[in-house]
C-alpha cells in the first residue's frame, strides 16, 4: 500500500496546516498480538505546534501507536515520519522526539536534580543550567534537593516531564500523563502541558481516555476504536460535525426563561437545574438563540457548553 492509499482509507475530517511538514505522521501501521488487532491501518496526521489529543476507551490501540512510535515494538506494516524523517531510516526518526510511556520512575532514595544529572550525563544534555531551568519550568526548582521517595505521584509525573525534556524535543509523546493522578495533580499536569507546548515550542502527542481533560487543552484530535481510526481533526471542525449539544444558561429570570424557550423551535429539550436550565440545541443554532433571547430582553450570565467532546466520542461509538 502506497502512503497515499494509506493516509485515504480511514474515515477522517481533514485537516489543514500551512506549517509544512506535520509533527507526526503515521501510514497505514497494523499491529497484531495473536488474536488480537491492536491496531488496523492507522494513518493519522500531527499538525506542528498542536497539542494533539488521542482518543479511545481503554484497550482500543492507543498505547499501542505510541509504543511503535517510540520504537518498544515494531508495527508489522506501515510507517510513520517525525519532523519529516521516515522511520524507515531507524533510530534517526526519534532524534527530536521523547516520550515519556506509562508512568514516570526514579531512583527514589536520590533527589529530582540527581536524577535528572543522571539522564542527562545519558543524553549528553546535563549542565546544571539546562537541568535547573528545566525543574523550575515544572515547578520543581525549590524540591530540586528532596528525594523523590518524598515526592508525591503528581510530583513524580511533573519530574518525568521534565526529564522528557532534557533532550530539548521537538515533538513529546505523553501515554495517558494523568492517569493514576488526583484531581488538583490532574490540574497541574494539565497546566504543565499547557506551559511546555508556549514556552518550550513543542509539539506535544498525549493519548488519553479522559475526554474533559483533553477538551481543555487540545487543539486537534484524533479517535480509535478497536485498533481502526474513526476520525481526525482540529477540535473546532470537530464540533462543527455534532449535531446536537448540551448547553446550560444561567439567567436574570428562570421562569421568563422557560417559557420563552418552550415556545422557540431551536431547542429539542429543556431541562431547569437548581442554579441554571439545561438545553439541547443544534451546535450551529446557539447564537440564534442567544441573538433571539437577547431581543426578548432576558439577561443571560453565561452560556456554557458541557460534554461536547464526550457526545461526539459517544456518538461515533453508537455508530459502530
Amino acid at each position: 500500500m502506497t502512503e497515499s492509499e494509506a493516509a485515504t482509507s480511514q474515515p477522517q475530517i481533514q485537516i489543514e496546516s500551512n506549517q509544512g511538514n506535520p509533527a507526526l505522521a503515521c501510514y497505514g501501521i497494523s499491529k497484531r498480538f495473536k488474536t488480537i488487532q491492536a491496531l488496523d491501518n492507522v494513518s493519522l496526521s500531527v499538525p506542528r505546534g498542536s497539542i494533539f489529543g488521542f482518543l479511545g476507551p481503554n484497550g482500543a490501540g492507543k498505547s499501542t501507536l505510541i509504543r511503535v512510535v517510540a520504537g518498544l515494538i515494531a508495527a508489522d506494516e506501515g510507517n510513520f515520519d517525525v519532523l519529516g524523517t521516515s522511520s524507515l531510516s531507524g533510530h534517526r526518526v526519534r532524534r527530536d522526539m521523547s516520550a515519556l510511556v506509562d508512568r514516570a520512575d526514579f531512583y527514589k532514595n536520590l533527589s529530582a536534580y540527581q536524577n535528572m544529572k543522571i539522564l542527562g550525563r545519558i543524553t549528553g544534555h546535563d549542565s546544571d543550567e539546562h537541568i535547573n531551568r528545566l525543574l523550575d519550568l515544572l515547578g520543581l526548582y525549590e524540591r530540586r534537593t528532596d528525594k523523590v521517595k518524598t515526592f508525591s505521584q503528581g510530583m513524580k509525573q511533573r519530574l518525568g516531564l521534565a526529564q522528557s525534556l532534557l533532550p530539548d524535543p521537538k515533538l513529546l509523546v505523553l501515554d495517558e500523563p494523568t492517569t493514576g493522578l488526583d484531581p488538583q495533580g490532574m490540574h497541574e499536569i494539565r497546566d504543565f502541558i499547557l506551559k511546555i507546548a508556549t514556552e518550550q515550542n513543542v509539539t506535544i502527542f498525549l493519548s488519553s481516555h479522559l475526554l474533559h481533560e483533553v477538551e481543555l487543552i487540545c487543539s486537534d484530535i484524533a479517535l480509535i476504536f478497536n485498533g481502526k481510526l474513526a476520525a481526525q481533526g482540529s477540535m473546532q471542525n470537530i464540533f462543527r460535525e455534532i449535531d446536537n449539544v448540551t448547553i446550560e444558561l444561567e439567567v436574570e429570570d428562570s421562569k421568563a426563561t422557560l417559557t420563552f424557550l418552550e415556545k422557540t423551535d431551536l431547542v429539542s429539550q429543556i431541562i431547569p437545574l437548581a442554579n441554571a436550565i439545561s438545553i439541547e440545541i443544534h451546535y450551529n443554532q446557539i447564537p440564534e438563540l442567544i441573538r433571539r433571547m437577547t431581543a426578548e430582553k432576558i439577561n443571560i450570565f453565561s452560556v456554557s457548553q458541557r460534554n461536547r467532546l464526550e457526545n461526539y466520542f459517544l456518538s461515533l461509538m453508537e455508530g459502530k
